[in-house]
């Protein structure tokens, strides 16, 4: 079984995620800086699924894991990540992080320039992904109700890439596409403001994407 952190995971994404990917048979750690957080977080999680998931310090899961998932609300501060950088050296770490802040009631875009993923993958200099940005937490953290959703992922190479469908493959109704070179992943930090917008201006709950 793939052994997965999910970094910084104790907001709905990381739970959702978590949730999800240890019904897909992958074991499962929650990392917090707070460790007493990520085993409230884990004990929340394995009740939701039935499944065991461990919650440990950010960086004791950074070590055991083979892939590490930043679902982290903000883009961590360089020290932050440097200080994940040797156990993460080598490993696959993928990141759905979204700057944002908001502006007149919209959401807007936090960065003026480059991506969260972008910035990741320079100061971790692993092989670093950007997926699962379009994906409502909410509906994630639904365990019983099936998913119908299109993951677009950047990633800098095929083989990369490969290895993060495989992953988002394994979570029943999501279906991974291609979207080019880590440099897109500015584009799809910023599908989140925007269909976050979407919903709060037309009532819709939850918005997503699907490619037709």
């Amino acid at each position: 079984m793939t052994r997965i952190a999910i970094v910084g995971g104790t907001g709905e994404l990381g739970l959702g995620l978590a949730a999800r990917l240890a019904n897909a048979n992958a074991e499962i750690v929650i990392g917090s800086r707070d460790t007493s957080r990520a085993k409230e977080a884990a004990l929340r999680s394995s009740t939701l699924t039935g499944r065991h998931v461990e919650g440990d310090g950010n960086l004791e899961a950074a070590v055991w894991c083979q892939v590490a998932i930043l679902a982290i609300p903000e883009l961590p501060s360089d020290e932050t990540l440097l200080s994940l950088k040797p156990a993460l050296d080598g490993k696959l770490v993928i990141s759905p992080i979204v700057p944002m802040v908001i502006r007149n009631g919209l959401f807007s875009p936090g960065l003026d320039s480059g991506s969260a993923a972008e910035r990741v993958a320079s100061l971790l200099q692993t092989r670093v992904a950007a997926a699962f940005h379009t994906v409502p937490a909410a509906r994630l953290l639904e365990v019983k109700k099936p998913l119908d959703y299109d993951v677009l992922v950047t990633a800098e190479t095929k083989e990369v890439y490969a290895e993060v469908a495989a992953l988002v493959s394994s979570i029943a109704g999501l279906r991974p596409l291609f979207a080019g070179p880590l440099r897109n992943s500015r584009l799809l930090e910023t599908m989140t403001p925007a269909l976050l917008n979407v919903g709060k201006l037309n009532g819709i709950k939850h918005p997503s994407i699907k490619v037709v």
